[in-house]
């Protein structure tokens, strides 16, 4: 699976980062853990999908970047 750095919270290393997967043009997002369980009551996580929490920023920032003309 080929995939393409789309945008991350630092420009080297090991940081939330979107990804775009270049066969399907789906979004790997790489996170952080949601460490309090408390915060993802009443989401139903189905077997083989996880939660994870990335920095509005990101978002934000590939949606100026990529997607507003």
């Amino acid at each position: 699976m080929a995939v393409t750095r789309l945008v991350g919270e630092c420009e080297k290393g090991t940081c939330a980062t979107l990804y775009r997967v270049e066969e399907t043009g789906d979004i790997l997002v790489q996170g952080y853990e949601v460490a309090d369980a408390g915060a993802v009551v009443g989401i139903v996580i189905p077997a083989g999908e996880s939660v994870v929490r990335i920095p509005a920023e990101i978002i934000e920032r590939y949606a100026r970047e990529h997607l507003v003309g």
